[in-house]
C-alpha cells in the first residue's frame, strides 16, 4: 500500500517537473510558431565544428545588428529573397555588413552579410537533437515517431470507449437497442441488434 502511495507521488513529482521546465523553457524560448520570437535551425553541414556539431539544433533569438560584435555566431539569409540560412561567427564588421566564417573553414566566407539579413544571435546549441528533426521528415522517420504513435493512441482510447460502454447498465444498453431496432424498422431494414 504504501509503495503504491509512493510510486503515485513519484509520478505526480515528474510530470509537475516536466510541466514547470517546459512553462518556463516556452516563456523564455517559445518558438515563431506559437507566436514567440525564438527560432530553432537545424546544421547540416561541419562549416561550425567543433562549436556547432552537425546534427545539432540551433537556438537563435533576434538581435539588434548594431550589438553584435565580432566572435558571435549568427544565423542569417544570403539573400534577403532566400529560405536558406546559415549559421557562421562574425569574423569582420565593415560599413555594408558583417563578413563571416565557418570555424572550420579556413577562409571567410565570399558574401557580405547585409544586417536586414540577420536572423538573430545563436544563444545556444542542442546537439544531435537535428538528426531526429531530419529523421521524421523521412518517410519511414514518420512512419515510426508519427503514425505508429498516433495509431497506438487511438487504439487504445477506443478500446477504453468500448470498456466503458460495457460497464454500463444493462437496462440503458438494453432500451438503447430498443431504440436502434424501432429506427432500424420504420426504415423497412432488418435490425443486426
Amino acid at each position: 500500500m504504501l509503495k503504491t502511495k509512493i510510486k503515485k507521488a513519484l509520478k505526480v513529482a515528474a510530470f509537475a517537473l516536466i510541466a514547470i521546465f517546459l512553462i518556463i523553457f516556452l516563456s523564455f524560448y517559445r518558438p515563431v510558431s506559437l507566436w514567440g520570437d525564438t527560432r530553432y535551425e537545424p546544421v547540416f553541414t561541419g562549416s561550425m565544428e567543433p562549436a556547432i556539431p552537425v546534427g545539432s539544433i540551433v537556438v537563435i533569438k533576434p538581435a539588434n545588428p548594431e550589438t553584435l560584435k565580432i566572435g558571435d555566431i549568427i544565423c542569417f539569409k544570403i539573400e534577403t529573397e532566400s529560405a536558406t540560412t546559415v549559421t557562421h561567427r562574425i569574423f569582420d564588421i565593415t560599413s555594408q555588413g558583417f563578413i563571416t566564417k565557418g570555424d572550420a573553414n579556413e577562409d571567410p566566407d565570399r558574401w557580405i552579410v547585409k544586417k536586414e539579413n540577420v536572423i538573430g544571435k545563436v544563444t545556444a546549441v542542442i546537439p544531435f537533437l537535428g538528426y531526429l528533426g531530419y529523421f521524421v521528415r523521412t518517410p519511414i522517420g514518420f512512419i515510426l515517431l508519427i503514425i505508429i504513435p498516433a495509431s497506438i493512441i487511438i487504439i487504445m482510447e477506443i478500446r477504453n470507449i468500448v470498456k466503458e460502454l460495457r460497464k454500463q447498465k444493462p437496462e440503458q444498453t438494453k432500451s438503447k437497442r430498443n431504440w436502434w431496432r424501432q429506427q432500424c424498422l420504420s426504415l423497412g431494414l432488418t435490425c443486426p441488434i
